[in-house]
């Protein structure tokens, strides 16, 4: 018999998880829960494989015929809900970032080790084509040694972050703003690429966010990270004139990486060497989000199938946030952090 899992949380995101585990093959049931009646019976509609809904999470939690439970909430319940997971023992899969602070993440992670139970953290766009397609590059030394990496990511959550009562980017539930929701995934890119951050500056305001109560909506973050490269990340959620956008370049010694997110648009790779540009074949699809949970959930089932190790680490998504705590704790003080490896900057 095939694996029962348990969706927490309805909502943006959750379609997308539910169309992987649907085409996976190991999957036989989905149970769902969300506070939302109307959240629960959207998704009841979708799909066939939704045997069971809820109002709270506990009541799934305690269902032995539960195998993996997949955290699809807002930031502030990531922890709360993968430990009650993981001693009741059930398997994790939880979405990002892994929590709000490290010493949450940490809890979760001594969880599974305690309980011997898996957790797994969806860091999906590593799964991007042409990411995968330039980690393979520049394993194989196609632009030399890295020197610089310069990431930038516009977006428009200018209404959800000036609705007082939505979570999104609420400094409590969320855990910061833009940085720790649009920042985390370029800095477990940027990590996955070159190495972890040695040390952050970093600033953010709230250009065109009103609440206090939120948190930034535009972040510039500086990163030394190991091997000697530097990194640059500037992120927004006020780019209220133009769609989602995402560039991401890659500076070596003999040339450049150029990877944008729109592949209907343009090339999703270049390869950039003595002045010529080469468009790099990747699989490209319209929906890489979708393509990209599917590959990772993937992932996650076989390892819990096989007893491997899967690609994404829950190392390296504890790594991610420890940078994105450092780059939070140089925008307080103004001031250069330094970042232990593996440790939290607390």
């Amino acid at each position: 018999m095939g694996l029962t899992v348990a969706l927490i949380g309805c909502g943006s995101i959750a379609p997308t998880h539910l169309d992987a585990l649907v085409r996976n093959d190991h999957v036989d049931r989905v149970f769902a829960a969300d506070p939302s009646e109307e959240a629960r019976e959207a998704m009841f509609s979708r799909y066939g494989i939704i045997k069971r809904l809820a109002e709270d999470w506990r009541e799934l939690i305690a269902d032995d015929e539960v195998d993996v439970v997949d955290i699809l909430t807002p930031h502030d319940s990531h922890r709360d809900i993968a430990v009650a997971a993981l001693e009741a023992g059930r398997d994790v899969i939880c979405e990002k970032p892994i929590a709000r602070t490290v010493a949450e993440a940490d809890e979760m992670i001594a969880a599974a080790e305690r309980t011997g139970h898996r957790l797994f953290v969806a860091m999906s766009q590593l799964n991007f084509p042409a990411v995968i397609a330039a980690r393979e590059l520049i394993a194989e030394g196609a632009i030399g040694r890295p020197l610089l990496a310069v990431f930038t990511v516009l977006d428009n959550e200018v209404e959800r972050m000036n609705d007082p009562e939505h979570w999104k980017c609420d400094l409590e539930r969320a855990g910061g703003g833009a940085f720790i929701d649009l920042g985390y995934h370029t800095v477990y890119i940027m990590q996955d690429l070159l190495g972890p951050a040695e040390a952050v500056t970093a600033t953010g305001s709230r250009l065109l966010v009103e609440p206090e109560t939120k948190g930034e909506d535009t972040a510039a973050v500086a990163l030394e990270l190991a091997g000697g490269s530097l990194g640059s990340i500037v992120v927004t959620f006020a780019d209220a004139a133009t769609r989602y956008q995402a560039e991401r370049r890659i500076i070596g010694t003999e040339g450049t990486l150029l990877i944008r997110d729109q592949p209907e648009d343009e090339w999703p790779l270049l390869l950039i060497q003595d002045e010529a540009t080469s468009p790099v074949r990747v699989h490209a699809t319209l929906d890489e989000q979708g393509y990209a949970v599917q590959a990772t959930l993937d992932d996650f089932v076989a390892a819990l199938v096989s007893g491997d190790e899967p690609p994404i680490s829950t190392e390296a998504a504890r790594q991610a946030l420890v940078t994105v705590e450092a780059a939070y704790e140089s925008m307080r003080t103004g001031c250069r952090v330094e970042i232990p490896r593996g440790e939290s900057t607390d």
